[in-house]
């Protein structure tokens, strides 16, 4: 699981790595993702269960979600420091929470109303002095936003699905939705390029998404998703060794309060 948390929390240093318009990273990365994860879903489970999936909304809607959030990401990315765009994004799950309250019946306690006020106040100490950056928060804010619905849809749809084929047909159905992309904008694909993009879709998404699915062998669903916040520490560590991009004092605290969040949501069970 922490192999996995650290690979995840390299991928923003990927992608921008990559010089790639970020709908055309994210199609590179999940057209050379999508092999090894179709290999592992038919080692899994049987392949009428992948070709005939019933109910099909929740799974499309999912995959629509998946494709939109890394878009909305990987954009943000490219506007603004990397720290402030993780801090908003991973209010995501917190959203998540907040749907399966309202939706879902799902029970609304003390842990859940402090983690929704922790994550807000970490959000604004790492944003209040960054508004001049309107354009990247509104992307983190979006990317934030369909990756709880994200959350949400993967929800529903694994109440009908195993987890490996709802993944299956998210990989599959973002490939569709970021292919137009290719020929809307200006790129080039570079033998280095290539490297990155076939890195990110082997081991940032395809390896990592395996570490995942077997270390929930081992422990508890409550305990990966405490570990996954530390996705945020591996990424502004990183931005700050490669990219040069030294966190301030306000990004580390708010960044504090949105993984006290998460580990409070986590808890809630």
């Amino acid at each position: 699981m922490l192999a996995a948390t650290f690979i995840w929390g390299s991928t923003p240093i990927v992608g921008l790595l990559s010089n790639l318009p970020s709908p055309v990273f994210v199609f590179f990365r999940v057209l050379f993702a999508f092999p090894f994860v179709l290999f592992f879903a038919l080692k899994h489970v049987r392949v009428k269960e992948i070709l005939l999936p019933k109910p099909f909304w929740f799974i499309f809607l999912s995959g629509l979600m998946l494709g939109l959030n890394w878009i909305f990401f990987f954009w943000a990315l490219q506007k603004i420091d990397v720290a402030i765009v993780v801090i908003i994004y991973y209010m995501g799950p917190i959203l998540s929470l907040i749907l399966a309250i309202i939706f879902l019946k799902e029970p609304f306690n003390l842990n859940i109303a402090l983690a929704l006020i922790l994550a807000l106040i970490g959000v604004v100490i790492s944003t209040n002095k960054n508004f001049e950056y309107n354009e990247g928060i509104i992307l983190a804010i979006l990317a934030s936003i369909s990756y709880g619905l994200l959350g949400f849809f993967s929800k529903l749809a694994t109440k009908h699905h195993k987890a490996v084929v709802v993944t299956t047909y998210q990989i599959f159905l973002s490939i569709i939705l970021t292919f137009p992309f290719l020929f809307m904008q200006e790129w080039s694909l570079s033998l280095n390029t290539l490297f990155i993009v076939i890195i990110a879709g082997v081991v940032h998404t395809a390896l990592a998404l395996f570490l995942w699915y077997d270390s929930l062998n081992y422990i508890k669903v409550s305990l990966a998703a405490i570990l996954q916040y530390l996705d945020i520490f591996f990424t502004i560590l990183l931005a700050y060794i490669i990219l040069h991009q030294t966190p301030t004092l306000e990004q580390i605290i708010g960044a504090s309060f949105i993984v006290a969040a998460g580990v409070l949501a986590a808890l809630k069970s």
